[in-house]
């Protein structure tokens, strides 16, 4: 009898244990939830799948818990950004840089905002400038100041800041773009080769190559740009192919 009644005694406590267990898990789990970080993660996930109203519901609560969230204001931001009222996100992007003015996100979105969605390159500049205050070391931002030089028709501009991009990753292809486009308009071929060579002496990337090329063929250098040709056609053909048409173009 004492033995039967140590076994149900530990099986009763096997399942007070457990069940202590489980509302402590639960516990844990809804007060993680139900504050301003939780939501404001909950969010990020909601986001991550597309689930852009309901992302939206998790930040305003995060908001309603923590007014001085500033990350939650610029993720607010980012998806107004992309519905059918995009003014709306420069609200929530000033209202991060008022609560936290050293926040490089909210100052890049803030530019990314006055470059694509109402255009505005000057406006976009003082904003890439300032994210450059607390954070020098971002391509992204020496990307988009070349983007809008470019785009503003200052092309002697873009070079330097396309330039420093690559100092910090040599593998960073937008800015191959930004730096080609500005070799070309400015009619610094030689200057282009130059860059090139010292960025490929890095690392080979087919863009560099490309552009490269492309520069020979300003330059009215066949054998040059057929070099390059050469050498792009180990790392991507079909960029090869049309580096090929443009020398195929030439006396």
């Amino acid at each position: 009898m004492a033995l039967f009644c140590n076994k149900y005694s530990l099986r009763i406590m096997k399942k007070l244990l457990l069940l202590l267990f489980t509302i402590f898990t639960f516990s844990a789990a809804f007060a993680q939830l139900y504050n301003a970080k939780g939501f404001y993660t909950a969010g990020l996930d909601l986001k991550n799948k597309n689930m852009f109203l309901e992302a939206m519901a998790a930040f305003k609560k995060a908001i309603m818990l923590d007014k001085k969230f500033d990350s939650a204001y610029v993720e607010m931001g980012s998806i107004y950004a992309k519905t059918m009222n995009p003014d709306s996100a420069v609200w929530y992007y000033n209202k991060a840089i008022s609560i936290n003015p050293l926040m490089t996100t909210a100052h890049i979105a803030l530019g990314n905002y006055y470059r694509d969605l109402k255009p505005n390159y000057d406006s976009a500049l003082i904003c890439y400038y300032t994210a450059l205050k607390t954070d020098s070391l971002n391509k992204t931002t020496y990307y988009s100041i070349a983007w809008c030089y470019n785009a503003k028709g200052e092309h002697e501009k873009a070079i330097p800041y396309a330039v420093r991009a690559l100092e910090i990753d040599n593998n960073y292809r937008p800015a191959y773009g930004e730096l080609g486009h500005a070799y070309r308009r400015t009619g610094k071929f030689k200057e282009g080769i130059e860059q090139f060579k010292k960025n490929l002496a890095i690392s080979v990337v087919d863009v560099a190559i490309l552009y490269s090329g492309f520069c020979y063929t300003e330059l009215n250098d066949k054998e040059g740009a057929l070099q390059q040709y050469e050498e792009l056609k180990k790392v991507n053909e079909k960029m090869a192919a049309s580096l090929k048409k443009k020398i195929d173009t030439m006396k």
